[in-house]
């Protein structure tokens, strides 16, 4: 399930300034859910960590939606999640194989942010502003 959905690739980009300036990790231009199914691309953003997707084509048919699938900061784990990812992209049913692997992400994230809820939780304090920069 993504984290958040844009109607356009504008939209996307102006709801974090942080977008517009960061640095992009390409991660394929033809994942597509059928045979002759829409292409989207994948791209993650450097600044804000997120993983997205926009499809491609007309915004008449739907082209320019986007769709973050997952946060990850760190772009080792990023990179080692998504092995492989050149020679699944654009063959059919791709984009399933690029959702599972974005849920990977996800789940790590939910389990990491879990624990360290607990931990705090269990000394009785509130986490401070550095430990909220380190979930996100």
């Amino acid at each position: 399930m993504p984290l958040k959905r844009y109607g356009s690739l504008a939209s996307f980009y102006t709801a974090d300034s942080r977008r517009i300036e960061s640095r992009e990790l390409d991660v394929g231009l033809w994942w597509r859910e059928g045979e002759d199914g829409p292409l989207h691309r994948a791209a993650w953003v450097r600044d804000t960590g997120e993983l997205y997707l926009v499809r491609l084509g007309p915004d008449t048919v739907g082209g320019g939606r986007v769709e973050v699938l997952a946060r990850v900061d760190d772009r080792d784990r990023l990179e080692s999640v998504l092995d492989g990812w050149r020679e699944h992209c654009g063959e059919p049913r791709s984009l399933a194989w690029l959702r599972e692997r974005a849920g990977r992400l996800s789940a790590r994230a939910r389990v990491t942010q879990a624990r360290m809820a607990a931990s705090v939780a269990g000394r009785g304090t509130r986490p401070g502003p550095a430990s909220t920069m380190a979930l996100r």
